[in-house]
């Protein structure tokens, strides 16, 4: 969660330039800068603009501290080094926002100590997020807060400790002092949804709708009212706009599908299928396909585990993160290409385009293109959708599969006859051979290619 507090913005340029040529050392100035920076659309728009450039040219120190700023959290923490107080702050801050509270709380824990104050404010931010009350009400009253982060978890004891009417009371209280106190107002617009006051609710959600970064918290909460009001349009923009700069976050990313399902209620019959396939594709582990030791590194270090947070991502979006170059690139993008996909197919609106060569190399109905083989079981569906790696096969087999051909599934293999393995380069019959019998141990066989795939009488 991000932080507001109440703070002079004299050493802080209008500028964005000069943050990129000497950017913040300390916490309080990061906040500073991000309070002078985002509180005019203009000004945001051209950091944002100086911001990506910093991430493409690799400069680690500023691109994080920038990419915080931007409320790009993940890019943030895939930049920081060190463990110095502006690196935790950002890490505490960064890992809370996306939902890794445990990891949060882990230096949380530490850093509420610190007597920078946006850093003790980030821990008990971070330690709130996670639900630690007793953290919370042990620690808040020791740290080393601003006058209007004091306040506010002064009203959070107050609330913890089930005064909820007190609570709101100091919320408001606070509220008349300072308007822009955001944890404030969440706190309060929380509590009275869950008094049922679902109206004035939104009214201070919909207010922190002016705030950029929007926070996570404040899209989330306000989607789910628009839901129960059936207004999902609206519902699907808020879960969109986490989509946008958090492409694989999993609450989001349940949250549009149930409201846009809602939204979409009539849909044609074909493309329903292929939207199904889709998703079923999409869903598929990363650590599932044969990719260098690099590659794979680069995409864990991006939270990126699966092809829907891979091609949630742009080719520019994937350069900007650190140690990812043109080689993983093309990698991956022969990867998608033999599944039919491509970078940048999530929509705005955080659906998915689907690609004119998905129907044609990503999707793949066993029962019609392997009909030769019979009826098939349980056990032969469940082989068919395994990798090629688990049959164990000798590197000039495995090679000639997946490097060559750029197959991954025990399905893939079967859509090539004997014929057309033959007279692939460096696949003999010995090759053949040791494919087969693999197989076989599967209940599974290649097609001939002399005409049983047509039913022909090969006798």
């Amino acid at each position: 969660m991000t932080q507001t507090e109440t703070v002079s913005i004299s050493s802080i340029s209008p500028d964005p330039a000069s943050f990129f040529a000497a950017p913040p050392k300390v916490p309080c100035d990061l906040l500073e800068a991000r309070n002078q920076f985002f509180s005019d659309s203009a000004l945001a728009d051209k950091f944002e603009n100086m911001a990506r450039e910093a991430r493409e040219a690799k400069n680690n120190t500023v691109a994080c501290a920038a990419s915080w700023v931007c409320g790009q959290y993940a890019k943030a923490i895939s930049f920081v080094e060190g463990d110095g107080e502006l690196a935790n702050f950002i890490r505490i801050s960064s890992l809370s926002e996306l939902g890794k509270h445990d990891q949060a709380v882990e230096l949380a824990k530490v850093s509420w100590k610190s007597k920078d104050t946006a850093l003790a404010a980030a821990s008990l931010f971070a330690l709130n997020a996670a639900g630690a009350k007793e953290d919370i009400l042990g620690n808040s009253p020791k740290a080393s807060l601003s006058p209007a982060d004091a306040a506010f978890f002064s009203a959070r004891c107050i609330e913890l400790e089930g005064d909820y009417e007190g609570a709101c009371e100091a919320y408001e209280k606070i509220l008349s002092e300072d308007p822009s106190c955001f944890h404030a107002r969440f706190s309060l617009a929380f509590r009275l949804d869950l008094f049922g006051n679902e109206k004035e609710a939104s009214r201070h959600y919909e207010a922190l709708l002016e705030r950029r970064p929007i926070p996570t918290s404040v899209l989330l909460n306000l989607g789910l009212i628009y839901e129960e009001r059936n207004d999902f349009e609206k519902s699907c923009g808020c879960y969109s706009a986490i989509l946008r700069r958090d492409p694989s976050n999993p609450v989001a990313r349940l949250f549009f599908r149930d409201a846009h399902e809602s939204l979409d209620m009539f849909y044609d019959e074909d493309l329903e299928r292929k939207e199904d396939h889709l998703m079923q594709v999409l869903r598929t582990p990363i650590s599932d396909f044969e990719l260098s030791v690099r590659a794979r590194n680069c995409l864990i270090n991006m939270d990126i585990h699966s092809l829907s947070d891979l091609v949630s991502h742009s080719e520019p979006e994937l350069l900007e993160f650190k140690n990812f170059g043109e080689t993983s690139l093309n990698e991956i993008k022969q990867v998608l290409q033999a599944k039919g996909l491509r970078l940048g197919m999530r929509r705005e609106d955080g659906s998915f385009v689907i690609p004119d060569d998905f129907g044609m190399n990503g999707f793949f109905d066993a029962e019609k293109e392997l009909h030769w083989l019979g009826e098939l079981t349980d056990e032969q569906r469940e082989a068919l959708e395994m990798q090629i790696s688990t049959l164990n096969l000798s590197v000039r087999c495995h090679r000639a599969l997946v490097e060559r051909l750029n197959l991954q599934r025990i399905g893939d293999i079967l859509r090539y006859s004997e014929e057309d393995l033959l007279g692939m380069p460096n696949f003999g019959i010995t090759s053949l051979n040791e494919l087969s019998s693999k197989l076989t141990e599967l209940n599974l066989r290649i097609r001939s290619g002399r005409g049983e795939e047509y039913g022909q009488d090969l006798e």
